[in-house]
Formats: C-alpha cells, structure tokens, sequence
C-alpha cells in the first residue's frame, strides 16, 4: 500500500510538471523552443505511465536540453531512481531544490526526501588539497576548486580523481570509493621554475666572453648587427608561437567544454575520456605558450643589447679599444676601456 502511494505521488508531480511548463510565462527561449520542450516533456509523461523508464528518460532529456526548468530536472531524477542512475539523480534533485519557488512547499518536502533516499545509495565524497583554489575533477568532469563548497555524491565504485593547479602540475590517481563517506587528502608538488619570483637566484659568476680588440673603427670592419637581427628574428618567431598556442589553448578548451555541456551529466566512458584528453591538451598547449614567450623576450632582449652596442661602437673617435660583454643571471654589460 506505502509503494502504491508513493508511485502515485510521483505520477501527480510528473502531471504537475507538466501542467507548470505549459503555464509558464514567456522566456528568453523563442515560441518554438518552448512548444518543443512541452512536446518532448508530455511525451516523456506517457512513456512515464507506461513504466517505460528510458523512453521517458530520453524523451525528458531533450525538454531538458532546449531549456533547464527545476519540473523536467524533478522527472529526470525520478526515472533515474527507478533506473539505479542515484548519483545522476542527486544531480537534478539539487538542481530542484536550488531553483523551486519558495511557494511550492510540498514539491520541495518531496525532493528533500528523495535526495536522502539517493544518498543512502552512494558515498560521499570529501577531497582536500595541501595548497587552495586547485581544480578538481572526477572522471573528466570539473566538480570545482578546492575548498569545495558542495558534497561530492558518487557512485561505488572506481573513479578517477585529478587535482591540478597552475605552477604545481597534476596529480591523477584511480580510487576505490565505498561505504557512506571517504575524505582523500591530495597533495601537490611545486614545479620549480628556471627563475622564480618567490625570492632571489642563487649568486652565479658572470660568463665573460672572449675580448675583442680594435684599432679603430675604420680598421675593424666587424660588426654586431649579425647577432642584433638574429636576437630581433629569434624574439620574433617567439612571440609568434607564443600567440599560436595562446590561440589554440583557448580553442582546444572551449571544444573540450562544449563536449562536457553537450554530454553533461550522462557522460559516457569515452566522452569523459575525450574531455580529459581535450584539458591536457589545452594544459600543455598553455604551457609551450608560456615558455615561447621567454624564449622571445630573450632573443628581443639580445637584439637590443647588441643593436645599442654597434652604435657607440662604431661612433667611437679612432683609437685602440677593449671591449668585454659579460651576461649573468638575469643582467648583461660590457667592461672595458673606450
């Protein structure tokens, strides 16, 4: 007798959703969307009464994907309980409770009692880190920063957890979840970087370069401007490149989002697989930007350097002249005698 009236509960709020969406007021979405969402929405209702739980599934998903409304987001909880999808389920029923009006009193008792129902099904999951604002994710799926605000509700089972942070890399590990609660604590390890703003380089002797002696300007017919367009050509193409992956870290991330928002939250394996892949990319990408701009700023820097030095160079009066460059860590000059 308790099941039947439960079951009956659930089809009167399924009826009610649908009557909501057919009576709600115009939104951004244009007159044709919102005739498509309540078709999609009632045909999902009648495979609902026909017990025909993936019909119903499918059929609300699409009302879904055309626009999120806390109704469809309710219905798909419900099929995705009576699936065994509890974690999916959990999903949309925070979603309800999030966005149902403060007037419908009795909807939200209902959801608050089927997303305990969904929680005795799953484990909650706490994951810490040893630095802030690092990026989680399980199975390819951003779940936020750390602290994190929310519980995290999964499924038992394997997952893959990965934890990164600019300046600290990835760090990447399988678990095994079980039971009610399980807290993981990920630490990550600082990328040491060539020259790091966090305090001062070590003391290191200048590299002195072998002397050049001239008798006079008319007499030495060298000159730097060899090595000034080769530092202005090598600044050049390091920025360019720089720009390059720039421009196509940007574009590898939104495709991996699109891919996440197209598919989100019924993923498949491959799907969260590919979004992965598409981060790390994108990650990667970052990074040669990063180091394509240093290595420009040096080659523009030696282009500078020995562009200015031709010039008093060869503006010297005649006369016998030493000069000795010297570069350093970080700082470059000359020594000699003009």
């Amino acid at each position: 007798m308790h099941n039947h009236r439960k079951a009956g509960s659930a089809l009167l709020f399924v009826l009610a959703a649908a009557t909501e969406l057919a009576h709600a007021g115009p939104d951004t979405t244009d007159a044709d969307a919102n005739k498509a969402r309540r078709e999609w929405m009632n045909k999902g209702n009648a495979e609902y009464g026909q017990k025909h739980w993936e019909a119903a599934r499918d059929d609300y998903l699409k009302s879904w994907d055309i626009k999120h409304h806390y109704a469809i987001a309710s219905n798909l909880a419900d099929v995705d309980m009576k699936l065994g999808h509890y974690a999916e389920a959990a999903g949309y029923l925070k979603y309800v409770l999030g966005n149902i009006p403060d007037s419908k009193v009795a909807d939200k008792k209902a959801a608050e009692e089927q997303l305990l129902e969904c929680k005795k099904h799953l484990t909650v999951l706490r994951i810490a880190t040893d630095v802030p604002d690092a990026t989680v994710s399980i199975d390819g799926r951003n779940v936020g920063q750390t602290p994190l605000r929310e519980e995290l509700l999964v499924e038992p089972g394997k997952h893959l957890i990965s934890v990164t942070k600019p300046g600290y890399g990835e760090r990447a590990e399988e678990l095994s979840v079980h039971g009610g609660q399980m807290d993981v604590t990920v630490a990550l390890e600082k990328i040491a970087l060539p020259q790091s703003s966090s305090g001062p380089a070590p003391a290191a002797a200048p590299t002195l370069v072998p002397e050049i002696h001239s008798e006079s300007p008319k007499a030495d017919k060298g000159s730097y401007h060899p090595i000034s367009y080769l530092g202005f050509g090598v600044g050049a193409v390091g920025i360019g490149l720089g720009t390059y992956f720039v421009v196509k870290a940007v574009k590898t991330q939104s495709d991996s989002d699109a891919q996440y928002t197209a598919c989100y939250p019924h993923c498949s394996f491959d799907a969260k697989g590919a979004v992965a892949d598409l981060d790390i990319a994108a990650r990667n990408q970052t990074i040669a930007s990063v180091a394509s701009y240093i290595v420009g700023g040096v080659g523009l820097a030696t282009g500078v350097t020995f562009f200015i030095l031709d010039r008093k160079r060869t503006s010297r009066e005649p006369g016998a002249a030493m000069v000795r460059p010297w570069v350093g860590p970080g700082q470059a000059g000359v020594v000699g005698s003009f």
